[in-house]
């Protein structure tokens, strides 16, 4: 029993995490991006970091199978690099030119880009007249329309803690958003749009090249 229940719970659960991951990530780099990093070496910093720690885990776990990455994968792993990583790098710079209050809006667009996408490559199968397809529907609905509340929701700020960063001066760098309003829109939706299509690229990359590390 003990051993169904990982097997049932366990994808939920990794994904739950990644979001609680990811949601750790955009406040990290919210407050480096407004101390002034500059963005690529930013994501420079971030992917050789990743790169480094995730290395020893495919030489443990994934031994010699380096020997079976052939030009289809490596084009398959191009690719989701590209749209998964480079591409959504953009979203640093849209911040920087908008607010956090508007970029966040942006994020929206990726459960709904994804499960169109999954619709029309057949990833997902929707059918209306079963309840599988209802419930996918109608939780698409319900995280867009809770992203939305707690993105446009104005309310008393909530300080949980005191967040005395040294060197870290939010007003001062704020006073420098919103030079390329335009472009930094343009920049948010193409890097939103990007990731729901990395979602795609991933799942047809592993039927290519299996190996997760």
């Amino acid at each position: 029993m003990g051993s169904s229940f990982k097997l049932e719970w366990g994808p939920a659960i990794c994904m739950v995490l990644i979001e609680l991951f990811t949601t750790g990530q955009m406040l990290l780099t919210k407050v480096v991006v407004d101390a002034g990093l500059f963005v690529f070496a930013l994501l420079t910093y971030r992917f050789f970091l990743g790169a480094a720690l995730v290395v020893p885990l495919a030489l443990i776990f994934e031994p010699g199978r380096l020997k079976e990455l052939k030009l289809k994968a490596f084009i398959w792993i191009f690719t989701s690099a590209l749209v998964g990583f480079t591409i959504p790098g953009l979203y640093y710079i849209g911040l920087g030119d908008t607010s956090p209050g508007y970029a966040i809006n942006f994020y929206n667009i990726i459960p709904i880009a994804t499960f169109i996408l999954a619709v029309l490559f057949r990833k997902e199968s929707l059918d209306m007249r079963s309840l599988v397809g209802n419930i996918k529907v109608i939780g698409t609905l319900v995280c867009v329309g809770g992203t939305l509340v707690i993105s446009l929701y104005k309310g008393k700020v909530l300080h949980l803690w005191p967040t005395n960063i040294i060197g870290y001066h939010p007003k001062q760098a704020g006073a420098a958003f919103g030079h390329h309003h335009v472009r930094g829109t343009v920049l948010l939706i193409t890097s939103c749009l990007s990731l729901a299509v990395w979602y795609t690229v991933q799942a047809q990359m592993l039927k290519v090249f299996p190996y997760k590390y």
